[in-house]
């Protein structure tokens, strides 16, 4: 990929900045008897992501903590756990709010990143509230130039809609973006699909399956520090 004809970078945020994980840990820890935390995590996650997917189709938009507050209630339900409304919002609390697990690379790498002269914008599914909250905890303020949340536009990823609103935020045509995003391919496809150029951050610890549905990302990175190698 040509670095120079990129101008500005758009950063996915969980599974991205934040390691989602610590999803398992707050679940053994908030529900008695709890021994299949992981594959209660996995469904977790894969349900409040179809959720987004399904609201894009019908028209049924909800905040992104609604819907992962509802997928934390299926997950569970799913696996045969009865857990109250009151200790289902300390797990999400604690995952996504009180020990939200930034990955150890982010603020120093995307700090190289934006020195190299690139603006980086955080584009999420997440609502103003928690993306506000990520960004503090992260140590981003004063380096990532401003969140993007899928609220402005009641449009989830991969959707086409949420991208290009991304680059008409941004003021930068989308062929001119990067934008990058680990955990599963559907980020990248999406924003491939928009227009934009893409990077799949793959941390090697995170082990992530091949997928083959979308288009190749224009690079694949190992880290943040990784990308700011290769756009500087």
């Amino acid at each position: 990929m040509d670095s120079e004809a990129v101008t500005t970078v758009t950063v996915d945020s969980y599974t991205t900045l934040v390691d989602v994980g610590s999803q398992i840990a707050a679940l053994e820890e908030h529900v008695d008897g709890m021994d299949d935390a992981e594959a209660v995590s996995q469904r977790w996650r894969s349900q409040y992501i179809s959720y987004s997917m399904v609201a894009n189709d019908i028209d049924e938009y909800r905040p992104f903590w609604e819907l992962v507050g509802q997928g934390l209630r299926y997950a569970l339900e799913a696996n045969g756990y009865d857990v109250s409304a009151d200790v289902r919002d300390r797990i999400r609390s604690t995952v996504y709010e009180d020990e939200l697990t930034v990955f150890d690379d982010v603020t120093d790498g995307i700090d190289r990143i934006t020195d190299s002269g690139y603006e980086v914008y955080v584009l999420s599914n997440g609502n103003p509230e928690m993306l506000d909250h990520l960004v503090e905890t992260a140590d981003l303020a004063g380096t990532v130039t401003d969140t993007i949340s899928a609220d402005e536009v009641e449009v989830y990823k991969p959707d086409s809609a949420i991208y290009r609103h991304a680059a008409d935020r941004v003021g930068t045509p989308i062929d001119r973006i990067l934008h990058v995003s680990g955990g599963s391919m559907r980020d990248v496809w999406g924003a491939k699909h928009a227009g934009m150029r893409t990077a799949w951050l793959s941390r090697p610890e995170e082990d992530s399956p091949h997928e083959e549905l979308g288009r190749d990302p224009d690079l694949v990175v190992e880290d943040f520090h990784d990308l700011a190698d290769r756009l500087s």
